[in-house]
């Protein structure tokens, strides 16, 4: 610093010399085929000199055009090299940049947020949105047009001669057009107006309407101001454009005088340009809270939180009476309203589904008030399936119905026929597809395969008073019989003869035989087929009862029946 300073103010002024005697210094002392050591950094002097003799000669284009590619080059590998010293020399310059306009940014995000959200959650906001929806229109959008009062939005400084822009400063989220372009459509418009209205120089238009845009445009001597304006700016906004603009010539004078299409010295006023990038908002109105709009609201609230609970309960109500109603057997609720101040519950049921009222009463309401509207239906219901088939087939006593999924078990023991009955109708009712009969018993059967007929030591003729068990078995036979014709079976009657253990083996056996044949006599005297019937004697091997009592050797003395069913030939 202290050898520029002596440089900048030397002691004895040195001797003028011609450019070309300055070029003549430099490229000896820097070309000289044997160089020598300058004394007093006379090749530094020389150089500075012949710089400032070119840019005294105003040929500051050429001097900027040879020294450009130099200057290029420097940067370019002062940055590759060691790109800190630059960033070390700029950051004085970039970081206050660089925040100031990180925080314009935020601020106007969060001030178009805050008139959002403030008039979002308002009947005003509501309308508005409407707006918005009706012109396609971003609610950010409307919600500016209506509570703005004004904006500045671009302001452009402009050399008065060339019509050249010297700078030009935008609000935030602001988008703006080619700042050259608008000075040139500003100036061609001036131009218009003086050769089409025979203006003089002096006046000059001094705003104009494009669109939902207003441009003032103020003029001094040697530049134009002009400012783009989203609204409409009081008067005093003029005079803060004309005093702008009167500083700006006052501190630009001579870099305007001399502008030769240069606009470097122009960005000093980027700062004066900011301040007039205002905006305002319409004052916002204090509401009123007058007493009595306070209380019929109040009151309006009160109401409309009584209606609501009461609307509340009758709908939980009714929903709990569905609910219950839907939770029988047969019953289906598929939707329940309102209509006409009286409940109405459509549905289906099962004619033989619990009685719709028993659940009115559980809900402490009566059976007047709703309409029931439940179309009837077979319910495939397993509990509503057995009931169906308890009704239709009206099961003797002892016997079980039950449903599984389209299956009815039957158990216990039945007539004939009542199992025929079975058989022909179980298929045919609804929700019943197979009949499982294997727990099922013919009481015929049952009662036959039961009869003990007894005959006295050594004699094949009946006991005296048997007559009562034969006539049993005749008429047990003859059930059996016809139930065999109509399921289209085969029924076979076995009599089997016993002998109590006394006697020779040999005799019992034959003794045994006469047993079953004289009741098989009987049978056939009684109508009984005799391809039906199956005598034969076991002797004293299928004892019915020990013989240590003589009750058990009666009975050993007998004939018993087995009945066996089997599938007539030709059957399917």
């Amino acid at each position: 610093m202290p050898e520029q300073a002596q440089r900048r103010a030397p002691i004895a002024p040195p001797e003028e010399k011609s450019v070309d005697g300055a070029f003549e210094d430099v490229s000896h002392v820097v070309l000289s085929p044997e160089p020598k050591q300058p004394k007093d950094n006379d090749a530094s002097r020389a150089a500075a000199d012949a710089i400032k003799m070119r840019r005294d000669k105003e040929d500051e284009a050429a001097l900027a055009e040879a020294l450009a590619p130099t200057i290029q080059a420097t940067l370019r590998e002062s940055v590759r090299t060691n790109p800190h010293v630059l960033a070390d020399a700029l950051f004085p310059v970039m970081g206050p940049a660089i925040r100031k306009s990180i925080t314009e940014t935020l601020r106007s995000m969060i001030e178009s947020f805050n008139e959002a959200l403030e008039h979002s959650l308002s009947w005003r906001g509501v309308q508005w949105r409407v707006e918005a929806l009706r012109t396609g229109k971003p609610f950010a959008e409307i919600v500016l047009m209506h509570s703005l009062l004004f904006r500045v939005e671009q302001v452009f400084l402009i050399h008065r001669k060339t019509g050249l822009v010297l700078n030009h400063v935008t609000a935030p989220a602001v988008l703006s057009q080619d700042p050259a372009m608008v000075a040139g459509m500003l100036s061609a418009i001036q131009q218009f107006v003086h050769d089409s209205f025979s203006s003089p120089r002096e006046d000059s238009l001094d705003s104009m309407t494009v669109g939902g845009l207003e441009v003032w445009i103020e003029e001094g001597p040697h530049a134009v101001l002009a400012a783009v304006i989203r609204g409409h700016a009081p008067a005093d906004y003029r005079v803060a454009l004309k005093e702008t603009l009167e500083a700006t010539e006052r501190d630009f004078g001579s870099a305007l005088d001399n502008f030769q299409g240069d606009a470097a010295p122009f960005r000093a006023a980027d700062g004066r340009l900011q301040n007039l990038l205002v905006t305002h908002y319409r004052a916002k109105r204090e509401a009123r809270k007058p007493r009595m709009a306070i209380a019929a609201g109040v009151l309006l609230l009160l109401l409309a939180a009584g209606w609501i609970g009461y609307v509340t309960y009758e709908i939980h109500k009714w929903s709990e009476f569905a609910r219950s109603l839907g939770q029988h057997p047969g019953i289906v609720v598929t939707s329940y309203e309102k209509s006409g101040g009286r409940w109405r519950v459509h549905g289906f049921r099962d004619p033989l589904a619990a009685d719709p009222s028993l659940d009115f009463a559980q809900q402490g309401m009566k059976p007047g008030d709703a309409d029931l509207d439940l179309v009837p239906f077979y319910s495939l219901d397993d509990s509503m399936v057995t009931k169906r088939a308890r009704k239709i087939l009206s099961p003797p006593p002892g016997v079980e119905l039950a449903e599984h999924g389209e299956n009815l078990a039957v158990s216990g023991t039945a007539p004939s026929l009542w199992i025929v009955e079975l058989q022909e109708r179980a298929p045919m009712i609804p929700g019943v597809s197979h009949v499982d009969d294997s727990q099922l018993r013919n009481a015929e059967i049952v009662s036959m395969q039961a009869i003990v007929l007894t005959f006295p030591v050594g004699r094949a003729e009946l006991d005296p008073g048997q007559g009562a068990g034969v006539a049993q078995a005749e008429e047990d036979l003859r059930a059996i019989r016809n139930y065999a014709v109509r399921t289209n079976r085969q029924a076979t009657v076995s009599i089997i003869g016993h002998t109590d253990s006394t006697g020779v083996e040999g005799t019992n056996q034959v003794l045994s035989k006469q047993r079953a044949g004289t009741i098989a006599a009987i049978l056939a005297r009684a109508g009984v087929p005799a391809d039906a019937l199956a005598p034969r004697g076991v002797g004293t091997t299928q004892p019915l009862r020990a013989e240590d009592t003589e009750e058990g050797r009666r009975l050993n003395r007998s004939v018993t029946f087995t009945v066996t069913l089997a599938s007539a030939p030709g059957a399917p």
